[in-house]
């Protein structure tokens, strides 16, 4: 399959881009060739592309001879790309909703996740990748400053803070908006999340919940928010003093170790 004639046939599609749908195609080669090399797919990978649009990164993933599954919620970009790829018999396109999708046993994820639900999309690979190793993955570029965030940044919250403990999260490069068709009305960046070995699944998973129920109110302190979520006053107490942690703190102002060790505390006085 030729690229210069495959990158055209792409560039065609612009008018049939879906605004509501976050749908603008990767029309330049080499990010997208870029995009799925930062994958390093080895022998023995699954690989998933959530979102794969008109193919532009399916197009490089062709090269490879591993299992592939490109899934879309798109019924007319399903259908080209299993006419793109009909002669590769180790991948597999589906019309799927990637929120729902079992991601469980893919190795590598790649994906131009839509800016409306690039949380939602992250949340799921994090918690639901329990397979993933690397995760290629493209943004609206102010978003990448949020999911990077660190105590006191703008944005910081449950979702950087998971992020920080499953993975290394590593800023790649720019796209600029010029190269997408039709263009939207900002830049984009790709990063990568590289999965610790080490840490726990089920540690995630409650981490999360954990977090959630503690930033539900930002302005508080930690002691009313874990008092809440406690519905014991005494008990948040004790936890935060053994933990090291001030009472008048607010959750933003802790890190990824106070909250482990916070969790670790309380589920050792159940």
């Amino acid at each position: 399959m030729n690229e210069e004639h495959y990158f055209e046939t792409i560039s065609e599609y612009k008018l049939l881009a879906k605004h509501e749908v976050g749908q603008n195609f990767l029309v330049d080669k080499t990010s997208a060739k870029r995009i799925v090399d930062l994958l390093q797919i080895e022998e023995g990978d699954h690989v998933l592309e959530i979102g794969s649009g008109a193919g532009s990164l399916s197009y490089y993933l062709s090269f490879h001879s591993n299992p592939i599954t490109l899934i879309d919620i798109d019924e007319g970009l399903v259908t080209k790309l299993k006419n793109d790829f009909a002669s590769h018999q180790n991948i597999e396109v589906l019309q799927a909703n990637a929120l729902k999708y079992d991601i469980s046993s893919f190795t590598k994820i790649v994906g131009n996740l839509p800016y409306y639900i690039t949380s939602s999309l992250l949340e799921r690979i994090l918690l639901c990748g329990t397979s993933c190793k690397i995760a290629s993955i493209m943004v609206q570029k102010e978003v990448f400053s949020r999911l990077s965030s660190h105590p006191k940044q703008d944005g910081y919250g449950p979702l950087p803070i998971l992020i920080s403990y499953l993975t290394t999260i590593r800023k790649e490069f720019v796209v600029p908006r010029s190269f997408f068709l039709p263009a939207p009305h900002v830049d984009s960046l790709v990063f990568t999340l590289t999965f610790n070995k080490n840490a726990s699944h089920e540690v995630a998973v409650s981490l999360y919940r954990f977090l959630n129920a503690l930033f539900l109110h930002r302005r508080k302190t930690i002691l009313n928010n874990l008092s809440s979520f406690l519905a014991d006053e005494e008990k948040a107490k004790s936890a935060l003093l053994e933990a090291g942690i001030q009472e008048n703190k607010r959750p933003e102002e802790i890190d990824l170790k106070g909250y482990l060790s916070l969790l670790s505390i309380l589920h050792s006085s159940k």
